[in-house]
């Protein structure tokens, strides 16, 4: 602001343009001060050669006091003689000025600078060193405050730049040891720039050794002020972005591989914004940042990465792998799915990589059937099903060369992967069918078959053998005669019944299954059966269990008395159903797993023909099993047994309700049975 003299005036805060105070300095002095005359600065002072050479003076009280009174004169910027005294390095000029008075260290110019502060941006090591030591001095003689303010050593300027900072961004590092031990290491100036922040963005390897080595003030451990810079970075960003972020190590990898890799999103946004060119600097084997990301499914990351650099999806590593390659063979399915439902990386769905696969030949080659399906079941068919690689195989193919085409499991993700491709319309290639035959019926082959017989053999035996024991005791603890009429208790006892048939039968197929005398061919015969009347047999072992249950909840007379009895009936019934349909996934849930791809393919029309109409002649019976019938035959079972004990709970509660109706009102029922239980003989 403006004085009455017009003169501007300037707060002590950083970024306020300085202001223009009178000249009142002596134009003799100032001329010794700038040139280092000594002789003139004796002449002007009134002092002797005597004087001055021993550091003390001893000229009388009025002669010091008009010297002191000449070196209180300042520049129109502000500056006293010693200002301009360190500012050039005239060490024995500053020596006099601090003997005739020694508050001068303490002045400050109009830019709030101190005499310490002008020596160690010009870089005079023998000032500074002078200057510290006189500040010691003036601290042990006059009290002064701890603050940035208040000690000369730590004082600031208007940007609040410490006499460390300008040393610091000045380049001397000479300056910056002695300075080191005075703790200024640990204040920030008025930007939030510590010194150590300064020195590592300046690439000043040799300041950023001295900083690290200096002392720590807080308990031994050093404050994060040390290490501080502007808007939450740290002296580690400072040193990576200017000079380190293009370097690369021996395997090729820059420091945004690492970032991305680990999921560092701050550092990833750091490097691009410093540089978004860093994102196109492959390693070694050719991978990009975003094909880190990608193995390591990193979501955030590779978004980041593709807004930054949008054409992020076409680079390709050695092996002519992009982004989505990359995540299906690393198996990231959250990156798969976040790559199909954009339809800004549409044209990776169908990319090549150097051995011609698409991502589907990928998936399916992998096992990885959730991808494989995320990949088929878009809605505007962008991956095309039936694209041939460098060998000649499309997806299909290498689905059915991937089949374990002995006895397996109707869930297994190649299981799985084949019938969806089936259904979903893909094509084989046109070649010969016999060119795998030999790896499918091979002596190896054979081997590996009749191994997994024998731990079959154990697994099934021990339910079998578990089913049949229960089933059997089952019939000598009935809920009792007097249930005998109701349609619970001939459910209950047929399927009883049926379950330990179905058992025992199974039990004596795997004890036939299990010899190594029998012929392979009828062991695996035998392995099938079993596992159908297994199958069977479980669900049948469910439903006595629920119509056991029922009848001990509803015994004759109760029917219709508390509604608890009513509502743990239905819970029991829902349960049942539920354990029902989901006991065996192999027959129930594939259905389920398929028809979503199904669905976004060829509609709800598609669907309904898929599921209804014939399958596909040429793969029907490899991709059902070996004996396709045994898979229907499992899925009209469970409908059997589902509708069985519904049926016989509705029959049953019909039953009782009608049965109470007939013989009296239920509470007089009870009141009789209560009767004949108190009676005794006379």
């Amino acid at each position: 602001m403006l004085c009455a003299n017009h003169t501007m005036v300037m707060s002590p805060s950083a970024g306020v343009a300085p202001r223009h105070t009178p000249h009142t300095m002596n134009h003799e002095l100032l001329r010794a001060a700038a040139t280092g005359d000594m002789a003139l600065l004796e002449q002007v002072l009134g002092l002797s050669s005597d004087d001055t050479a021993g550091g003390k003076l001893e000229a009388d009280d009025a002669q010091q006091e008009m010297s002191r009174r000449c070196l209180k004169g300042v520049t129109s910027e502000g500056n006293t003689a010693l200002h301009t005294a360190a500012g050039r390095g005239y060490m024995e000029l500053v020596r006099t000025m601090c003997v005739v008075d020694a508050s001068l260290v303490r002045t400050r110019n109009n830019l709030r600078n101190t005499p310490l502060i002008c020596a160690a941006r010009a870089g005079h090591v023998d000032v500074v060193c002078y200057l510290i030591d006189r500040a010691g001095l003036e601290a042990a003689s006059v009290v002064v405050s701890s603050s940035d303010e208040g000690s000369m050593l730590r004082a600031r300027n208007s940007e609040g730049a410490t006499a460390m900072h300008e040393a610091i961004r000045n380049g001397h590092g000479a300056v910056l040891e002695k300075l080191a031990d005075c703790g200024l290491a640990a204040v920030v100036d008025g930007k939030g720039f510590s010194p150590l922040y300064l020195a590592a963005a300046l690439g000043r390897a040799d300041m950023v050794d001295v900083l690290i080595g200096g002392p720590a003030v807080d308990h031994g451990v050093k404050s994060p002020a040390y290490y501080a810079g502007p808007d939450g970075q740290t002296a580690l960003h400072a040193a990576v972005l200017p000079t380190l972020a293009k370097k690369v190590d021996n395997s090729g990898n820059t420091a945004l591989h690492h970032a991305a890799s680990a999921g560092k999103i701050g550092a990833v946004k750091l490097f691009l914004q410093g540089d978004s060119s860093l994102a196109y600097i492959p390693d070694v084997d050719g991978l990009f940042p975003v094909h880190t990301a990608a193995k390591m499914g990193k979501i955030d990351i590779i978004e980041l990465l593709m807004e930054a650099c949008p054409n992020s999806d076409e680079l390709l590593d050695n092996r002519g792998r992009n982004v989505l390659h990359c995540a299906i063979e690393h198996k990231k399915e959250k990156v798969v799915q976040r790559v199909c439902r954009n339809p800004r990386f549409g044209r990776m769905m169908n990319a090549r990589d150097g051995a011609g696969n698409t991502p589907l030949h990928l998936a399916v080659k992998h096992g990885c059937d959730r991808m494989a399906m995320l990949l088929m079941q878009d809605a505007k068919r962008v991956a095309n099903l039936s694209v041939m690689n460098n060998d000649g195989a499309t997806p299909l193919d290498v689905a059915i060369n991937e089949l374990d085409h002995g006895y397996t499991y109707p869930m297994n993700p190649e299981v799985l992967i084949a019938k969806c491709l089936v259904w979903c319309g893909a094509h084989r290639s046109p070649r010969r069918r016999d060119e795998d035959l030999n790896r499918r019926t091979g002596v190896r082959g054979s081997d590996r078959e009749l191994s997994k017989y024998d731990k079959l053999t154990q697994n099934r035996a021990i339910g079998s053998v578990l089913i049949a024991t229960v089933t059997f005791a089952a019939p000598f603890t009935m809920p009792g005669t007097s249930t005998a009429e109701r349609p619970a208790f001939w459910a209950f006892i047929l399927s009883n019944a049926l379950a330990f048939m179905c058992s025992t039968v199974a039990t004596c197929l795997l004890m036939y299954a299990g010899l190594t005398t029998v012929h392979p061919r009828y062991r695996s015969r035998y392995h099938v059966w079993s596992s159908n009347l297994l199958h069977v047999g479980v669900l049948l072992v469910i439903a006595t269990f629920a119509f056991g249950v029922h009848l001990t909840l509803s015994p004759p007379g109760t029917a219709g008395i508390p509604v608890a009895v009513g509502n743990l009936n239905a819970a029991v019934c829902a349960m049942a159903c539920v354990s029902v349909v989901f006991a065996h996934p192999g027959t129930t849930w594939w259905p389920v797993v398929l028809a979503r791809p199904i669905w976004a393919r060829l509609g709800l029309k598609g669907l309904l023909g898929v599921l209804l109409g014939p399958r596909p002649i040429p793969c029907r019976k490899l991709l059902l099993s070996r004996t396709p019938w045994l898979n229907l035959f499992k899925m009209l079972a469970t409908l059997l047994i589902l509708a069985l004990i519904l049926a016989t709970f509705l029959w049953d509660m019909a039953y009782l309700q009608r049965a109470a109706t007939q013989h009296g009102s239920p509470s007089t029922l009870l009141l009789e049975s209560q009767c004949q239980f108190y009676s005794f003989p006379t």
